[in-house]
C-alpha cells in the first residue's frame, strides 16, 4: 500500500513536470515570457514574477530536468520489489555458500583419497609381509618336523651304541665304551652291535666305524 502511493504521488509530479516542460514549448513558440500554467497555483502573481525574471530558457530547462528526475524516481519505486530483492540475496548467498562447500568438500574429498591411497598402500605390505610370514611359518614347521626325525634318529642310534657290542676277535660281548677287548685284547677299530629281534632268532648285524 505504501509502495502504490509513493508510485501514485510520483507518478503525478511527473506528469506535472512534463506539462511544464510543454508549457514552456508553448511559451517559445508563443513568445510569453511566463508561462500559462503557472497562473493556475495559488499565488499565481508572484510566481509568474519569478518566471518572467528567471527566463523561458530556463524555465524549459527546469521543467525538463524535473520531468527526468521524477521519471527516474517512479521507476525505482515501481519496479523495486522487495521479494524479489530478497530472493536475489538469498540465492546470492546460497551460491557463495555452495562454493565454499564445495571448496571444503573438494579438501576433504583429497584427503579422503590421500587415506585411502595410503590404506590401499598399507594393505598391500601387510599382505606382503603375511606371505612372507606364513613361508616363515612354513619354513619353521618344516624344520621342527626335520629336528624331530632327526632326533628320533638320534635317540635310535643311541639305543643302538648302547648296547653291547661283540668282538670280531674273539667272539664275546664288549662294553661299548671299550676301544679294546678285555678278554683277547683287540683293539676294537670296527664293531658290531647286536641287535635282539623279539619274533626273530637272526641277529641284524651294522658295522660302524670310530
Amino acid at each position: 500500500m505504501k509502495k502504490s502511493l509513493v508510485v501514485w504521488i510520483l507518478g503525478c509530479l511527473t506528469f506535472l513536470a512534463g506539462l511544464h516542460t510543454f508549457d514552456a514549448v508553448l511559451c517559445f513558440a508563443s513568445s510569453n515570457n511566463a508561462g500559462s500554467l503557472l497562473g493556475l497555483y495559488p499565488f499565481s502573481d508572484e510566481i509568474s514574477q519569478v518566471a518572467e525574471n528567471v527566463g523561458i530558457g530556463a524555465y524549459f530547462w527546469l521543467s525538463l530536468v524535473a520531468t527526468f528526475a521524477f521519471m527516474g524516481v517512479t521507476c525505482c519505486f515501481a519496479f523495486y520489489d522487495p521479494v524479489l530483492s530478497y530472493v536475489k540475496r538469498v540465492v546470492s548467498e546460497t551460491k557463495i555458500d555452495d562454493v565454499q562447500t564445495d571448496a571444503r568438500l573438494d579438501s576433504e574429498l583429497t584427503a579422503l583419497s590421500m587415506i585411502n591411497e595410503s590404506l590401499t598402500n598399507q594393505g598391500t605390505l601387510l599382505n606382503t609381509v603375511k606371505g612372507e610370514l606364513d613361508f616363515v611359518k612354513d619354513g619353521i614347521t618344516a624344520i621342527k618336523i626335520d629336528a624331530a626325525r632327526l632326533r628320533s634318529k638320534m635317540q635310535g642310534l643311541e639305543t643302538d651304541l648302547a648296547r653291547l657290542r661283540k668282538c670280531p676277535a674273539c667272539g664275546k660281548n664288549v662294553v661299548p665304551e671299550f676301544r679294546f677287548c678285555p678278554h683277547c685284547g683287540e683293539k676294537l677299530s670296527l664293531y658290531v652291535l647286536v641287535r635282539q629281534v623279539p619274533k626273530q632268532d637272526s641277529q641284524l648285524v651294522k658295522t660302524i666305524s670310530n
